[in-house]
């Protein structure tokens, strides 16, 4: 969950740069939450109450934060067709393949221990308002390489996940030299993986996703939510993120240390 959060947060300043240097601070004064980690904390938010009916919580995220935006330096960013369909009265559901599925669904693959289950909980968490079956697929691959980091700490093991949904996966030079600004689940969670399974620590991995001229802040939390299951999040890197989500956003920083207890 945190490692969903603190790409986000490290992202949240490059969003629309089309940054290119992977050497930048990783913290500045305005880097804040966006929808990236206040939709991961509405997750996180269901699974603690033990209710499967993930669409109050994503849908009531929209309120708390516009209650609570004063006290953050960027705007959450939350998609124009998902805050429209929730300014609707959020009817039905949603047939988007947006990255907004992936980038939220990581507490799902710590709460779990059984696959079935990972994969059911990604699902009915997409199905409110990325119901379309590239938004479900991006947010079940997403889960199950978080899960499957889990279990083997292997990047290979990683890899071959991601590869059975989306087939052979880009090579980092490949995708720094190619990669564009993408919102979509297709567009975006491929190389999320690659990067997660082809770089060496939580920070190098997020470095790199902050740095392809792409949509950073979910970029980061989609490949540090991997990242943190493969090798941890430094100390310093969580305790200036969860200091900077509390700041923002109050009941963050508690949701993630409840949600840790219970589960990490």
């Amino acid at each position: 969950m945190l490692g969903a959060i603190t790409g986000d947060i490290i992202g949240s300043i490059h969003e629309f740069s089309a940054n290119e240097d992977s050497t930048f601070p990783l913290f500045a004064k305005r880097s804040c939450p966006t929808d990236d980690s206040l939709l991961t904390w509405a997750v996180a938010q269901a699974l603690l109450k033990g209710d499967a009916d993930y669409k109050p919580y994503l849908v009531g995220m929209v309120g708390y934060y516009e209650m609570n935006s004063h006290r953050a330096p960027l705007s959450a960013a939350f998609g124009s067709g998902f805050s429209g369909w929730v300014h609707d009265g959020a009817p039905g559901e949603r047939d988007s393949y947006g990255n907004g599925s992936a980038m939220r669904v990581s507490p799902i693959a710590w709460a779990f221990t059984d696959l079935a289950d990972v994969l059911e909980h990604a699902r009915l968490s997409a199905k409110p308002s990325h119901g379309h079956l590239e938004g479900i697929k991006g947010a079940q691959c997403t889960a199950e390489c978080i899960w499957t980091a889990r279990q083997s700490r292997d990047t290979q093991s990683v890899r071959a996940v991601a590869e059975r949904y989306y087939g052979p996966l880009p090579s980092l030079p490949e995708i720094r030299a190619t990669h564009r600004y993408n919102e979509t689940c297709q567009g975006c969670v491929p190389e999320c993986m690659a990067i997660a399974a082809g770089t060496t620590s939580f920070e190098e991995a997020v470095r790199f996703a902050c740095s392809i001229r792409g949509d950073a802040d979910t970029l980061a939390a989609i490949t540090g939510s991997v990242s943190e299951a493969l090798w941890g999040i430094p100390a310093d890197i969580r305790q200036r993120s969860l200091a900077i989500a509390g700041q923002c956003y109050p009941g963050l920083e508690a949701c993630v240390g409840t949600f840790e207890k219970k589960w990490k």
